[in-house]
């Protein structure tokens, strides 16, 4: 993706609920509406095939739709232990974050961080050492989504891609559900189904698919690069 995250967000302000972008994610967020209950408690995972597709860009956009529209309690968590952004977009310290609490360095309190959307708050990633995978429990990680909902009515969680590592697989069963994204003109259908394959191998409850990237490669769609959803089917 070419699109730069959100430097308003950086600068203390909200980006423009009104842009094409912004009404793209609200589809989105409709036609997830339709599957999942945004009146409960909510976890949803975003991932990808390969790194480079947008995952991390759709996550921090569509929290601050979902802040907005909803007017809910939302947590945006970087799972990203090896390539961690969301602490840079919204100008926070990346460390304790979620390292230090599966290490048990840090607790909720000090590890999440406000951002200048009142209802919408930061778990960056932290510090995951040299090898992040040793962090990653199953038992862990469910129970640690488990207390942020104690707080938070929506969970989003920017997961590391499927293919070059595992960590993702441990995050399946502590959410609700996964938004898969394709960055469409470049992901080859073969890695693509094989981050399929491997997320469904692991019991992924996958909701539906993000195509990213469609102004180029279908320059009718739209004068910019936006977002399309296809369901699970």
């Amino acid at each position: 993706m070419t699109a730069k995250l959100p430097e308003k967000v950086m600068n203390g302000k909200l980006f423009d609920i009104e842009s094409p972008m912004a009404i793209e994610l609200r589809r989105i967020m409709i036609r997830l509406g339709r599957t999942v209950d945004f009146n409960r408690k909510l976890s949803l995972m975003v991932s990808s095939s390969e790194s480079g597709e947008g995952k991390s860009l759709f996550s921090t956009h569509f929290s601050l739709v979902l802040a907005y529209h909803l007017q809910k309690s939302i947590l945006l968590l970087d799972g990203d232990l090896r390539k961690p952004v969301q602490h840079t977009v919204f100008g926070h310290e990346i460390s304790p974050g979620l390292g230090e609490l599966l290490g048990g360095k840090a607790s909720i309190l000090e590890a999440v961080r406000k951002t200048a959307v009142s209802n919408l708050d930061l778990l960056p990633a932290g510090d995951g050492g040299k090898r992040p995978s040793r962090l990653f429990n199953e038992a862990k990680l469910k129970a640690l989504v488990k207390e942020l909902h104690n707080e938070y009515d929506i969970i989003i969680l920017d997961s590391p891609p499927v293919v070059p590592v595992s960590d993702p697989l441990l995050f399946v069963h502590a959410v609700d559900g996964l938004i898969y994204m394709v960055m469409a003109g470049r992901t080859s259908r073969e890695i693509s189904q094989r981050g399929v394959e491997i997320f469904k191998g692991a019991g992924a409850n996958i909701l539906g698919v993000v195509a990213n990237n469609l102004g180029d490669v279908l320059p009718y769609y739209y004068s910019n690069k936006y977002y399309g959803y296809y369901d699970q089917k």
